[in-house]
């Protein structure tokens, strides 16, 4: 062999052979083939599109666009199969291939690819789902549909100005990860969305499980908790700020026992430095009786059932102390305020004793941290004389009696210690009683609410990796690409949590790529860092076709793929194509 008749070249790989094998082992491409089947004159099947979709989407660039492009920069054999071309992924393509995801229905190969999951493996028959919604904007003109209205609503993005859908996720408690999503008209209410959000989880989860929904306080109205209830879930949510029944259980819970230290810990968190002491949550249960949506008679009226339930009042330190962090803020803007529309309304004073009281009494009406002091004082003020020119001899100058209020205020300590008692406290609104479970386990299960809210759920759906905000032509394709979001945040969530529990299991991590210790919480992008910059070697002698080499892997990224159940060889065999 001549060195001048040996040619070699490189393509980036990075993790992305990786995600392909989380990907396989989940079945996505299984069922999204078996549904949609490839057409015969079809180069990619709406699978690959789909899978092209995924690993553009888990590289963390920012649009769906121009795809072909970027692959074409990568080995987009060794991710999608021989004889597989860059150029095959245009934007018509992807295009077309959300179009058909819609019209066979996201539900279905979600529900297919949940279902699978959930089956795959022995597993609890107990466990909790965590359910949210957010809102999703949008730019630009679309065409009309009945269905799912682009239109501006309430914008948790706090974009007002544009349009946009409601988007709803719920996820597997443990893994977070996701079971079923929603995408709905921009105005829709949460209340509404949690409802058809449950209506497709009583159709998709197995009868056989006993599964908790755990939620935002949306989820707690008259019709929704009928709907649980005869849906045979259970639940545990945040009771409104909005119902009376919430402050009468504080004070309730409070004058059972004014010392907070009597009240049992539930839960403790570190401090936020290690000199500081634990922050600890303390609780009681209480039970009420509510009613809810039972059924509607044959007139179609609803009829109510009076269901008992138990609420369990948490005080938090760290909500306790950060009312301590606020209040000095607020007694001095509510004394500034005071002062300001006393200089303001009240300084030219009145002209009897009766109109200076009542004024003053207005202006303290609306105190909420101070108690005042009115008093009223006489002034009297020489007045204009009628006629110019010097006075004669004797005339007195004429004058009037004019009455000021004066306001004194401090800090009304009841008040404050009744605010900081309400302030430093949440509800929480369960149906498992205190001989299932105890008041530990309620507050743990509503603490996994970041589970959805958090970086396994919508903070990751709307950050970068998520394309949000969507730029696309019409509603039908924007809830395809919502199914894709929710396919590559499984992938995601997979990942992490099977590396976690191998780690767990054997009892040792895996080397932090930065902070250089060991981690036994890796989170996926920390754990596909140890792939970055992994490079695919061809080379090619005498003319011969370019032949790939397996590049040589560090022993943290070996040692993942092992916990993964994945081969080295995903770098250097292309997965197989039906």
């Amino acid at each position: 062999m001549h060195l001048d008749t040996l040619r070699t070249r490189s393509l980036p790989a990075g993790h992305l052979p990786v995600i392909r094998g989380i990907i396989d082992q989940l079945g996505i491409v299984d069922i999204i083939d078996d549904r949609l089947p490839k057409h015969p004159l079809a180069k990619v099947s709406d699978a690959e599109c789909v899978v092209a979709m995924l690993l553009n989407i888990l590289s963390g660039r920012v649009a769906l666009w121009r795809m072909d492009r970027w692959l074409d920069k990568l080995d987009v054999e060794l991710m999608l199969g021989e004889g597989v071309e860059a150029g095959f992924f245009h934007d018509t393509r992807l295009g077309q291939a959300l179009d058909r995801l819609d019209e066979i229905g996201t539900d279905r190969i979600l529900g297919d690819v949940v279902t699978r999951y959930l089956t795959r493996r022995v597993r609890n028959t107990e466990w909790s789902l965590h359910l949210d919604t957010t809102t999703v904007s949008v730019y630009g003109e679309y065409d009309a549909d009945e269905e799912l209205a682009l239109t501006h609503g309430f914008s948790k993005d706090k974009r007002p100005d544009l349009k946009q859908l409601v988007f709803g996720l719920s996820v597997h408690g443990s893994a977070g990860i996701p079971l079923t999503m929603s995408v709905s008209s921009g105005n829709t209410s949460d209340q509404i969305s949690n409802r058809d959000h449950l209506a497709r989880l009583a159709k998709l989860l197995p009868d056989e499980d006993e599964i908790t929904v755990v939620a935002d306080c949306k989820l707690v109205d008259a019709d929704t908790l009928g709907q649980l209830s005869r849906s045979g879930f259970h639940m545990v949510s945040l009771v409104p700020k909005t119902f009376s029944l919430r402050a009468g259980l504080i004070d309730r819970a409070w004058a059972a026992e004014a010392d907070i230290e009597a009240w049992p810990i539930l839960a403790e968190r570190p401090g936020p430095k290690k000199a500081d002491p634990p922050r600890l949550y303390r609780g009681r249960s209480f039970h009420e009786v509510l009613p809810v949506t039972f059924d509607t008679d044959d007139e179609g009226q609803t009829v109510l059932s009076h269901e008992t339930w138990r609420f369990l009042v948490v005080h938090s330190d760290q909500l306790a102390a950060r009312f301590d962090k606020s209040l000095p803020g607020k007694l001095e803007r509510e004394a500034g305020t005071v002062a300001e529309t006393h200089k303001r309304q009240l300084s030219k004073g009145f002209a009897c004793e009766a109109d200076a009281l009542k004024a003053a009494e207005r202006l303290v009406k609306g105190l909420k941290l101070h108690r005042a002091e009115v008093s009223v004082r006489s002034e009297e003020r020489t007045l204009k004389r009628e006629r110019r020119g010097r006075p004669r001899n004797g005339e007195a100058a004429p004058t009037e009696i004019v009455w000021f209020a004066d306001v004194a205020l401090e800090p009304d300590g009841a008040v404050i210690e009744a605010l900081r008692r309400h302030a430093s406290c949440f509800v929480l609104i369960t149906d498992w009683m205190e001989d299932s479970w105890d008041d530990q386990k309620v507050l743990a299960e509503y603490r996994h609410q970041s589970l959805v809210e958090g970086h396994t759920g919508f903070r990751w759906l709307k950050g970068p990796a998520g394309v949000a905000p969507v730029m696309l032509n019409n509603p039908e394709r924007i809830r395809a690409l919502g199914l894709v979001m929710i396919l590559g945040l499984m992938v995601r969530n997979h990942l992490q949590f099977t590396l976690r529990a191998r780690m767990l299991e054997r009892g040792e991590g895996i080397m932090h790529p930065f902070r250089k210790k060991e981690d036994l919480k890796l989170t996926t992008e920390m754990a596909l860092e140890w792939f970055g910059g992994i490079h695919v070697v061809f080379v090619s002698i005498d003319q011969q076709p370019w032949r790939r080499t397996a590049p040589e892997l560090c022993e943290e990224a070996l040692d993942i793929l092992k916990l993964l159940d994945l081969k080295p060889m995903i770098y250097a065999r292309p997965p197989p194509r039906r």
